[in-house]
């Protein structure tokens, strides 16, 4: 018996060394693959670059053209400069290098992050200081709801001016609507819904023609002449506007927030979610996860809660996105959480946000990806995209499209970063967006719920259970999707077309998780190879439809997408030869993935077994733990089902 025991573990020891020994190789073959089509990018960079000299650009051609895929041209010919300029490209603080700014979103925040530092840092002081003036206080709510209030419309009113009034107006109306409709069976959240989408449409297509004088002409009959005249002064050049007079652009974010506050009041009322008793800090890790679905008891849905949370500052002008449940109880009671300490903060603020802030400025300063698409450089050259400014065959578009993609997921890492920092200062926990590196997704489920995972459980929560959940799920994810596509922007073409692509092609994904299901139930027959390929060739073609999506979401659009299929077509071989190597680096890199994903599942069983047998798993516990985001059995409209809907990152991504 000691014998065989032996010759089990052995087994067993070799079998564990085999697979580290085969991830060991899928790990070098993925670096190596994605760091030679960085280079390749790089060496394309160079050809736009003015602060590069002439035989520098001349080396990195010849070595691009010895990458043996695409050539690396001269870059310099018919030029009297050696150089065409490159729109968006703007001087540069590394090594004399150009700075890729043509992305407009991020262009804006680096210009503007010193002030927005400057203001978290002495907003955050203050906050802090009236937390700890709360922290004895019964209800802290009396003292920090009066204190967001006034420092909410103060920042309002800084970035607006005058032109705060306008959201304020449309704000407090839902307000109103939803402290009479909320609770009525049916029609209440068909009115909160309602009220906040048409004045989202109308904000979207006609704010910008707002003027206070047409608002004065319209209630002449109520006002004098004086007032009217008042009013009408505020459009004045000498009214103060604020330094962002363009309060629509950031209206839609409002729009979440006056939803989540409509519909938490609602589900409050009709008793569809429990609230937190006073004993359950000493039960359960509370956190904003636990106070989603389960806010305090103290939480009164009050005009100063709703005002305090539509306009708090660290989250107003781009996320993440908090709900009113878990915002309110903060406001009640200051959370204790980990992620809260001055220590946390700190390791956050210098590991999470400046580190990925550095890598973002080496990245624009020497890889000119998004500058090179929203261009279009390779309609520059001759025939298939080859011509005196280099060669731009499918290799070079393929790669550029990739590198986009990178160079989205670090932009929105840093900005989300930095608000969640500022919030997390102040004292409020808040979700974190960016939960996995772009390059670890292999499924659009998983890539949505790690990309912007706090919209993600708001979409969840708010429309994706409520519409009926995992039985209704092929026409729910239309819904969902053609939310996102209209709410991120006034009916654009290209977002709609965004969305299409990730609806169309759920269905199919969905198709094959649920025949991996169906015929790989026991671990035993999902460890078998032709399973994992499988997994990995599926997983490898969806990274490629994640990479076209966002392309054509955020960079081309549809018509760049059919240029860049006609590209394609013009050299079949090239092509075929690109995808291949696509596919075989795509696809190792999904199987590790999912190989990650199996262990942490594994991870996640086993301290849920040992807190069992130390009897701390209650019915608590699955409010904060990871459950199911949105798969939840039957859905529906229970308290249960939204409770494991919100607060989870979702199951295994498994085929």
């Amino acid at each position: 018996r000691e014998v065989r025991t032996c010759k089990r573990v052995n087994i067993t020891r070799s079998t564990d060394g085999v697979a580290m020994r085969r991830r060991a190789y899928l790990w070098a073959f993925v670096i190596a693959a994605f760091t030679s089509w960085l280079l390749k990018c790089m060496a394309m960079s160079v050809r736009w670059d003015p602060g590069v000299s002439k035989p520098v650009r001349d080396a990195f051609a010849a070595a691009e053209r010895s990458m043996l895929f695409g050539g690396g041209g001269d870059a310099t010919m018919g030029q009297p400069y050696g150089y065409r300029g490159l729109p968006g490209l703007a001087k540069g603080w590394i090594a004399g290098r150009r700075n890729d700014l043509s992305d407009n979103q991020w262009r804006t925040f680096r210009d503007n992050l010193p002030l927005l530092a400057a203001a978290a840092v002495a907003t955050s002081a203050l906050s802090r200081a009236m937390r700890r003036a709360a922290r004895g206080a019964r209800d802290a709510g009396k003292i920090l709801i009066p204190f967001h209030v006034v420092y909410g419309a103060a920042f309002a009113f800084f970035l607006h001016g005058f032109g705060a009034l306008w959201p304020a107006c449309l704000c407090l109306a839902h307000y109103a609507l939803c402290r009479a409709a909320a609770g009525w069976p049916k029609i209440g959240p068909i009115l909160v819904w309602g009220f906040a989408v048409a004045a989202l449409a109308r904000v979207q297509f006609r704010a910008h023609e707002w003027t206070f004088a047409s608002l004065a002409e319209a209630a002449s009959p109520m006002l004098s002449r004086a007032a009217r005249q008042r009013i009408a002064a505020l459009d004045a050049p000498r009214a103060f506007r604020g330094f962002a007079p363009r309060w629509w652009i950031h209206y839609n974010l409002v729009t979440l927030r006056m939803i989540s506050f409509g519909m938490d009041l609602h589900w409050r009322r009709s008793g569809a979610e429990d609230t937190q008793k006073p004993g359950d800090d000493h039960h359960v890790q509370v956190d904003h996860r636990t106070s989603t679905s389960r806010p305090r008891r103290e939480v009164r849905y009050s005009l100063g809660e709703y005002l305090a949370y539509v306009t708090y500052p660290p989250l107003y002008l781009a996320g993440p996105t908090c709900t009113f449940n878990a915002f309110a109880s903060q406001l009640r009671r200051p959370l204790m959480c980990a992620s809260l300490r001055p220590r946390s903060v700190a390791r956050y603020a210098g590991a999470k946000f400046a580190g990925v802030l550095l890598i973002l400025e080496v990245w624009t300063h020497t890889v000119y990806a998004n500058a090179m698409c929203k261009s279009r450089v390779w309609q520059w050259g001759g025939s298939g995209g080859r011509g005196e400014y280099g060669a731009y065959g499918p290799f070079e578009v393929g790669v550029l499209s990739l590198m986009v993609l990178n160079f989205m997921w670090l932009k929105f890492t840093v900005v989300w970063r930095f608000f969640r920092l500022w919030a997390l200062a102040s004292g409020v926990d808040v979700p974190e967006n960016m939960l996995r590196c772009i390059n670890n997704n292999a499924t659009i489920l998983g890539f949505w719920k790690g990309w912007h995972a706090s919209y993600n459980r708001w979409l969840v929560r708010y429309i994706y259970v409520p519409l009926g959940g995992a039985r209704y799920r092929l026409l729910n994810v239309w819904a969902v999707f053609g939310f996102v596509g209209a709410w991120h922007d006034k009916v654009a073409w290209r977002l709609i077309h965004w969305a299409w692509i990730f609806a169309l092609f759920l269905a199919p994904e969905m198709a094959v998780r649920a025949i991996g299901a169906k015929y790989y139930r026991t671990p035993e027959a999902r460890s078998k190879p032709t399973y994992k390929l499988a997994r990995a060739a599926c997983g490898g073609a969806m990274i490629h439809v994640l990479v076209a999506g966002n392309m054509v979401g955020y960079v081309v659009g549809l018509d760049g997408l059919s240029q860049l299929g006609r590209l394609y077509a013009d050299d079949v071989g090239s092509a075929l030869r690109f995808f291949a190597m696509t596919m075989a680096m795509m696809s190792a890199a999904a199987h590790l993935g999912f190989e990650q994903r199996a262990r942490e599942d594994a991870a996640r069983e086993d301290a849920a077994r040992e807190d069992a047998g130390k009897g701390a798993a209650g019915g608590d516990t699955a409010v904060s733990g990871d459950t199911a985001g949105g798969d939840t059995a039957g859905g529906g409209d229970t308290a249960g089902g939204r409770r494991r809907a919100a607060g989870g990152r979702g199951s295994a991504e498994d085929v």
